[in-house]
């Protein structure tokens, strides 16, 4: 799935004239199957907390960082980061006003392994351990579907 959502951006990118953002460093990554630059490579630009040097260093929870991207100037392909958000639903405004909509999720964090104890190994670096585990979106989507591990609840949050 990683690598059919992240060519559908790049073409998505070139017909709307956009640019590509990645939310996630395909370098470095969790270390797992969608990432390294298997499936999937930097855009023109690309955010993640511990990313590499061609990254942007950002934390997602920081809403005003996303202040400096300019609205509806980006397609944004998004790797399972926002697992980590504290406030999906302000992060994921963020992701609306500067993609338009031309948003795309693997998930990668919805298995019944991230919910028991995988989301507890995720990343050893994030000071906190992941609280939401993310389904895949396309833009054709009305709704960005999570799972709230601690709360043990499905949510569903518009998107469109």
């Amino acid at each position: 799935m990683c690598k059919i959502y992240f060519d559908k951006c790049i073409k998505l990118a070139k017909e709307k004239n956009k640019k590509l953002m990645v939310i996630g460093d395909p370098c470095v990554g969790s270390g797992l199957i969608c990432s390294r630059n298997i499936f999937y490579s930097h855009g023109d630009v690309t955010i993640d907390l511990f990313g590499c040097n061609q990254c942007d260093k950002m934390d997602i929870n920081n809403i005003s960082s996303w202040k400096k991207f300019k609205s509806n100037e980006y397609v944004v392909f998004e790797t399972a980061t926002l697992s980590f958000s504290k406030d999906i639903n302000r992060v994921l405004r963020e992701i609306k006003r500067i993609s338009g909509g031309d948003f795309y999720s693997t998930g990668g964090t919805r298995s019944l392994t991230w919910i028991l104890f995988g989301h507890k190994l995720y990343s050893k670096n994030y000071p906190e351990n992941i609280k939401l585990c993310i389904y895949p979106y396309t833009q054709n989507k009305k709704n960005f579907m999570i799972y709230d591990i601690y709360q043990h609840k499905f949510r569903y949050i518009q998107f469109k």
